[in-house]
């Protein structure tokens, strides 16, 4: 395989990366302050350390990483359907990752990928654990957690610290 195939390969994982910091993102600021909002942001950062990763690598091989990302699909505002839409996310990053070690002979390169694709699987486990948990709480419960914080830049703007 030679340099250009990869970096395509590299470049198709930068662009899911950037959909998944895109999406986790939005979902964070849409569900509020809670543990999930937290979870949500703190797989983003990883996913931003993922793109770091990949773009130097694409570098390395002499290409141009790209700043492109899938459409995006945001339907669902529910914490159940975010969570559903996230544990999608890392599933498909998982299996194009698998695709991307087998055909990929560069043995570094494929150590990064595997690293990546172990992370993914935890981000897997952790949202498809979060959804699990969400069914078990009541619906009181889950208007809380959907609920917006009170603290936000706008209350801040308008003096709503005090």
């Amino acid at each position: 395989m030679n340099n250009e195939e990869v970096i395509k390969m590299l470049n198709a994982d930068i662009t899911g990366e950037i959909e998944a910091i895109l999406t986790y993102l939005r979902h964070q600021f849409v569900c509020g302050v809670c543990e999930i909002s937290h979870t949500m942001e703190e797989t983003a950062m990883d996913e931003m350390r993922h793109v770091e990763w990949l773009s130097e690598t694409v570098v390395d091989l002499g290409g141009i990483p790209t700043i492109e990302h899938a459409e995006l699909h945001l339907e669902g505002e529910d914490l159940p359907a975010m969570l559903k839409r996230d544990v999608g996310l890392e599933e498909s990053a998982i299996k194009q990752y698998e695709e991307h070690i087998d055909a990929i002979t560069d043995p570094k390169i494929r150590r990064l990928l595997k690293k990546i694709m172990n992370e993914e699987i935890e981000h897997q486990e952790e949202f498809s654990e979060k959804l699990h948990e969400l069914s078990f709480i009541g619906e009181e419960s889950k208007q809380e957690i959907n609920e917006k914080p009170e603290l936000t830049v706008g209350s801040l703007k308008e003096g709503g610290d005090k």
